[in-house]
């Protein structure tokens, strides 16, 4: 099979996806943006839910990899958990509400998908930050690890399922916002330091 043009699939979709949520938007108009007919793309998905599927496990790659990529580089664990963030205020600002509100309504199957990724991507993650950042001075030694991630989670379901909006900037502001909550709650005095300096 023609990988690249499934990838044009999986590309243009994502887009159509994100920005008009799933319900309204059909196989035809998915044909349509990526200049293939309804068959093709039958080649390659089942129906519309396995192509939602596909779209969030490379989404979960994506993520991964930009950890992965970013524990390579020789930075502190404050730098790292900073470049997470942005990535993820990033990629949330592509995502409309009505994506957000459509997927747990219509495609728990993808959205219990979705959040399993916190347990098996973003918590170890965290945790193993916190633990780099406690032994480098930067994190506050008293902070538990996973009850801070557990109520960082609580707000996160929040704000991208529940209380997202249609405006961008909003969006943008709320993420950010519940961000640097979480930084600031984690950061020792000479975390701050930094953390001041950084946002400057």
């Amino acid at each position: 099979m023609n990988n690249n043009k499934r990838n044009i699939i999986l590309e243009k979709s994502l887009e159509l996806f994100f920005n008009y949520g799933i319900q309204h938007i059909t196989m035809d108009d998915i044909a349509e943006k990526c200049g293939v007919s309804k068959k093709t793309i039958y080649k390659y998905f089942e129906n519309k839910n396995d192509l939602l599927a596909h779209i969030i496990k490379l989404q979960a790659i994506g993520l991964q990899n930009v950890i992965n990529s970013n524990k390579q580089k020789k930075i502190n664990s404050l730098e790292q958990l900073m470049l997470f963030f942005k990535y993820i205020d990033n990629l949330s600002c592509t995502i409309s509400s009505t994506f957000g509100k459509e997927i747990k309504k219509y495609h728990s199957p993808v959205f219990f998908e979705v959040y399993s990724y916190k347990n098996t991507i973003i918590k170890p993650f965290i945790i193993e930050n916190i633990k780099k950042g406690k032994e480098e001075g930067l994190y506050k030694n008293n902070i538990n690890a996973e009850e801070i991630c557990e109520s960082f989670d609580a707000i996160s379901k929040i704000v991208f399922t529940d209380g997202f909006s249609f405006n961008a900037d909003d969006n943008k502001n709320a993420i950010q916002f519940l961000n640097s909550l979480f930084l600031y709650r984690l950061v020792s005095v000479r975390g701050l330091k930094i953390l001041n300096n950084i946002n400057k």
